[in-house]
């Protein structure tokens, strides 16, 4: 039996899998080593620690900002899978959201393109009637 939490664990407001939401990330350079640059800014190369930089992973499925050379992570949007108590958020229906969620906050855009919740630091974008992906 194993305890090995799925990749991507998510607990709001706290962190991603071993990704602590504003904390700087020890093992940044091996997290980075098979992904690649969305952005770069060109502030960094100057100094600059405050730029924030994005990182593409096709096969973990999702994007990964972090603050220049701190190294502080600060958000994802990820697209293959997102645990969250032990629930995969993906593919799930808007209905089937708000009851794992089961936060009063949770609000539709005018479009109706994604749910928000302030109390979750999230949005949950939805594509042909269910979760497509999930920014945190």
């Amino acid at each position: 039996m194993s305890t090995k939490e799925p990749l991507w664990t998510w607990i709001p407001n706290v962190r991603l899998n071993d990704l602590y939401f504003e904390k700087p990330y020890a093992e940044f350079e091996t997290f980075i080593a098979d992904k690649y640059y969305v952005n770069y800014a060109e502030g960094l190369a100057f100094g600059d620690e405050e730029e924030e930089v994005t990182y593409k992973s096709d096969s973990e499925g999702g994007f990964f900002c972090f603050t220049g050379k701190t190294h502080i992570f600060t958000s994802a949007q990820i697209w293959s899978n997102l645990y969250y108590k032990g629930k995969n958020l993906i593919g799930l229906t808007p209905k089937e959201l708000k009851a794992v969620l089961d936060v009063d906050d949770l609000q539709k855009d005018e479009e109706g393109y994604y749910y928000d919740s302030n109390e979750l630091n999230a949005k949950f974008w939805i594509e042909n009637g269910m979760v497509e992906s999930v920014s945190v």
